[in-house]
Order: structure tokens, then sequence, then C-alpha cells
């Protein structure tokens, strides 16, 4: 995880599995990266993700969502891969993510595209 200060963003790239555990303490360090750059935009590379359980989907609306929008974050650019249960998942979290009014989600098959829509932000 990073702050990117050219487009004023938190990016997270997952590189391999991470357990319930590691999934959530990741999460959380993303909200503190939120807060203390008072980042409106949050970019997030899920290619190499494996799958994010039920409890995981559920504790990320349910907790990580609202401490993220308390935080002040306004627009999640989510790149997938193209396809497996990772994708799968990701696009569910993403889907159940995507009502909640203040927050804009979107996914992309590529960084490029995600931060180009991250740029837009205004």
């Amino acid at each position: 995880m990073r702050w990117d200060a050219g487009h004023k963003a938190v990016h997270s790239e997952w590189r391999a599995f991470a357990n319930s555990a590691e999934l959530r303490a990741a999460l959380l360090r993303g909200v503190d990266a939120i807060r203390d750059h008072r980042a409106v935009a949050y970019l997030t590379d899920t290619r190499k993700v494996k799958v994010i359980v039920e409890a995981d989907q559920a504790w990320i609306n349910q907790t990580w969502l609202p401490l993220a929008i308390d935080a002040g974050l306004k627009r999640v650019a989510v790149v997938t891969a193209a396809h497996g249960l990772g994708k799968l998942t990701v696009e569910d979290v993403v889907e159940s993510t995507d009502d909640q009014g203040v927050l804009q989600t979107r996914i992309f098959d590529s960084i490029g595209a995600a931060w180009e829509w991250i740029s837009q932000l205004g």
C-alpha cells in the first residue's frame, strides 16, 4: 500500500492470498492512509486476489466501508483479473458497495483506465 501524490490517492496492490486477518488488517491500514493523507480516492489492484469469503465481504460492507467513508473516501477504482473466482468475489463486493450514495466504485481491467477515472475526481 502506498500514497500516490500525483493522483492524490491511496494505491493498494494485492500480491498473494490473504487470510481474513491479513485482509482486514490491510484494509484498516488503507483507512489510516486515507485519513492521514486526506485522500478522497483509492485504487486497489485485486488481480492476484484468489477469493474473498462471505464473512469478509460482509465485514467490508459493514465495517470497512463506513470507516473509509468517514475518513473522507469518495471514489474507489478496483482493477480485477480477467477471470477466476477472485474476480467474481471482488465483483460481488463492488456490487454491494456501489449503492452507498456518497461513494463511487467502479471496476476496471487495467491500471491505466483506473488511474484515468481517479484523475477525473474534481
